[in-house]
């Protein structure tokens, strides 16, 4: 999220939009007319330094040869191809089953999606935000036991999983919000590039202890350095330069594919949406096609329905041009919800401008920031005014909750 610190059949029909991800093409800007900002050289990576790490779970069965793990992501690139062909989109929540208004991790099988429209959300995201310290917990209070296990059974359940990382500035071990320039020393070369790996693999073990029942790598949708056309973040636009930037951002997928092994991550790219205006905005620091799987946009708003429909539509124009799949990677009424909120503001303020909208419409799903509590909630809760609206979105067919996930279930990828 922005600047808030860390307290801080429904869908059917052939597969569409047969759109290739990062590693299969990797077209220059050019395709689109745009070029990005700067351009720097891919840096040759050396080997990982030995770290602490959080230890995985253990592990049954292991997917040696990696077909399970191919399949799963195969999967997971047709269910976000043919989202984005439907005439609607995937709902998503933070932590949606971790905690809740007014309940706990203890609670089994719970989200506020579900207690107020009876599923959980087709989309699960996740932050693993301070795990680079070697910490057992992020900076919700969420633990890695907890969170692995909650991946593990939305994944299980048919249901997507996204990840942030509000990571903590690794030059002075302040939080995210801590704005000292600090993307200059951790790229290739910098002063505390060492430590910044030693960060990725903390990353990477966690990812890599993330497995299904038959041993299989889960597939994750990963999203590092979000909203950096904003300067809320130390890796933000007025701390750090365009050829910096997109020197971490490959840095950090080839260190992830290619010294890990990863192929069961896709890239989310995602800007902040107040800060686009056309198309060729939203290539601001674009760290290039192969480094990229999913175009995503975060967006926080009040009732400026125009502003959330151009920040969408700029997106969806750009991943189509790059033959991305676009998707709204975080939204959310500005402050949060209050007994103030019109109760009509999701289906007259979100849902019915996205979805009627001819290009708008065409994004994967739609990510509402988490519920801490009663005065940080981005959807509702049962008994809150805008709960009954909700539910009438979440009961119409062109929004996918988990219920209707997989999609893919007389199929095959």
């Amino acid at each position: 999220m922005m600047a808030l610190p860390a307290l801080s059949a429904r869908i059917g029909g052939p597969a569409l939009l047969q759109l290739p991800l990062a590693g299969v093409a990797a077209c220059s800007l050019a395709c689109a007319g745009v070029a990005p900002r700067a351009e720097v050289e891919a840096s040759p990576l050396s080997p990982a330094m030995s770290a602490a790490k959080t230890p995985p779970a253990p592990v049954d069965r292991v997917d040696a040869s990696g077909a399970a793990t191919h399949t799963a992501v195969e999967r997971l690139r047709s269910t976000l191809r043919r989202l984005a062909g439907s005439d609607g989109f995937a709902l998503g929540h933070q932590d949606p089953t971790a905690y809740g208004v007014g309940w706990s991790a203890a609670d089994a099988d719970r989200s506020d999606v579900k207690s107020v429209c009876g599923s959980h959300p087709a989309v699960y995201g996740w932050d693993v935000f301070r795990i680079e310290n070697g910490a057992l917990e992020n900076g919700d209070g969420v633990s890695f036991d907890l969170m692995r296990r909650r991946i593990q059974e939305a994944h299980a359940r048919g249901g997507i999983n996204t990840v942030s990382w509000h990571v903590d500035n690794p030059v002075t071990r302040g939080d995210a919000w801590d704005t000292t320039p600090a993307v200059r020393a951790i790229v290739p070369g910098g002063s505390h590039h060492a430590l910044y790996r030693s960060y990725l693999d903390r990353v990477g073990d966690f990812f890599e202890s993330c497995r299904a029942d038959d041993g299989q790598l889960i597939p994750i949708i990963f999203r590092p350095f979000h909203e950096h056309t904003g300067s809320w973040f130390w890796w933000g636009a007025d701390h750090t330069t365009d050829a910096d930037y997109i020197a971490l951002w490959r840095f950090t997928v080839d260190y992830l594919r290619q010294q890990r092994g990863f192929s069961h991550l896709l890239f989310a790219f995602s800007p902040g949406g107040g800060e686009l205006r056309s198309p060729r905005d939203y290539f601001f620091r674009y760290p290039g096609d192969a480094y990229v799987d999913v175009m995503g946009v975060d967006h926080y708003y009040d009732t400026d329905v125009a502003s959330l429909v151009r920040a969408v539509s700029i997106t969806v124009t750009a991943a189509e041009a790059h033959h991305k799949l676009a998707a709204l990677t975080e939204f959310g009424m500005r402050d949060g919800l209050s007994e103030m909120t019109p109760p009509s503001w999701f289906s007259k303020n979100f849902f019915e401008p996205l979805v009627t909208h001819p290009s708008a419409s065409r994004i994967a799903y739609a990510l509402a920031w988490r519920n801490a509590g009663v005065d940080h909630c981005f959807v509702p809760f049962p008994g809150h005014p805008t709960a009954a609206d909700f539910r009438r979105i979440c009961d119409d067919p062109r929004l996918v909750l988990q219920r209707d996930l997989p999609l893919e279930k007389d199929t095959t990828p």
